[in-house]
């Protein structure tokens, strides 16, 4: 047999076999696949990550507010608080007047702005009276801030006295987030309350 009379070897063979090659290598090649799997879950985690953040900060302002609340409504038990908000000033200025003393006990992260922290003080005859008081005039509902009832009122001896406090808490890290935004436009109302027996004092 004569050379020539060989069958020509495959042009396409040789392709084929390069392609075949590239594949089995891009099967087993590893390379940048903790890349691809980092950016698959980093978003997530920083989600996770910064929602963990943001909680710890509220509940930390919280817990600042309510132990200002605290500290501050001490005069209402006493009766101190009759020479420090007289029934002779209106109840805006004492009003006024009751905030600075919570924001003198809240040295961080409360804001005292009259647009921010609302105040409440109000005086029941009885425990029964002041929780059904309170349940008629909730300052967080239907995802809205209602603190238009929310104001100073003259206490006496012997009464059930409810003190309130909404801060306004604008979200720094997870705004988007409609689970801690409680009032809307990435805002969450922190209330601080607190309720006793004032002293009989004359």
């Amino acid at each position: 047999m004569r050379m020539t009379d060989l069958p020509a070897p495959s042009q396409t063979q040789p392709a084929q076999q390069r392609r075949r090659g590239l594949i089995r290598r891009f099967r087993r090649d590893q390379d940048g696949a903790t890349a691809v799997e980092f950016a698959m879950v980093v978003t997530p985690f920083l989600a996770v990550l910064l929602a963990i953040i943001e909680t710890a900060l509220m509940f930390w302002t919280n817990q600042i507010l309510e132990d200002a609340v605290t500290q501050a409504s001490r005069t209402l038990l006493t009766g101190q608080s009759r020479e420090l908000y007289p029934a002779t000033n209106s109840s805006t200025t004492n009003t006024d007047a009751f905030r600075n003393a919570v924001c003198a006990n809240a040295p961080a992260l409360v804001t005292c702005d009259a647009h921010k922290l609302k105040i409440d003080v109000r005086s029941y005859a009885s425990f029964a009276g002041a929780q059904t008081g309170t349940a008629g005039s909730n300052p967080v509902s239907g995802g809205a801030l209602n603190t238009s009832g929310f104001q100073y009122n003259q206490t006496g001896p012997g009464q059930i006295i409810v003190v309130r406090a909404v801060l306004t808490y604008d979200l720094l890290l997870t705004q988007w987030s409609t689970a801690l935004a409680n009032i809307g436009g990435g805002q969450r109302a922190l209330v601080a309350s607190t309720t006793f027996r004032s002293e009989p004092f004359v």
